[in-house]
């Protein structure tokens, strides 16, 4: 993983068992000179978003919108029940550029690549990705043990 992927994931709380880039800031597209000037798109995916939610707001508060004030538990409930079931924070100035990263629970994300429930993450996956963490882990039925590592 290059450099400047790693120092982005550095500026999140532990907690996400998969990260993920995509889009025009991370893949060359037709029509773009360079990567560079285009917004870097992040997944992650987190197994408690209350307690995820808790500690980046203590971290990282001016990456949230105005619900922050609403804290954690607020802004995981809006994640996990409304929409694709994903919470994005955009428009954060990094380093590296400017980056939207968006949090989706481990529930979420599993009923979203088994039942295509919204298509949000699915249909993400089945474009190019640059996967950056790998970590997850569950049980598909008592038979069955998956891993994304």
């Amino acid at each position: 993983m290059a450099g400047g992927y790693l120092r982005l994931l550095q500026r999140f709380p532990k907690g996400y068992s998969l990260a993920f880039a995509y889009g025009s800031g991370v893949f060359k597209q037709v029509g773009h000179k360079n990567t560079k000037d285009n917004m870097i798109d992040l997944i992650l995916a987190v197994r408690d978003p209350v307690e995820w939610h808790k500690t980046n707001l203590a971290l990282n508060p001016k990456h949230y919108s105005s619900l922050r004030f609403g804290g954690p538990h607020f802004i995981a409930s809006v994640q996990e029940n409304w929409g694709a079931k994903i919470y994005f924070n955009t428009l954060i100035p990094t380093h590296e550029g400017m980056i939207k990263y968006g949090v989706i629970s481990h529930t979420s994300l599993i009923t979203d690549l088994l039942d295509w429930d919204t298509l949000y993450v699915a249909g993400r996956l089945h474009k190019p990705v640059l996967m950056l963490y790998r970590g997850m882990c569950y049980i598909h039925n008592k038979d069955h043990h998956r891993c994304f590592s």
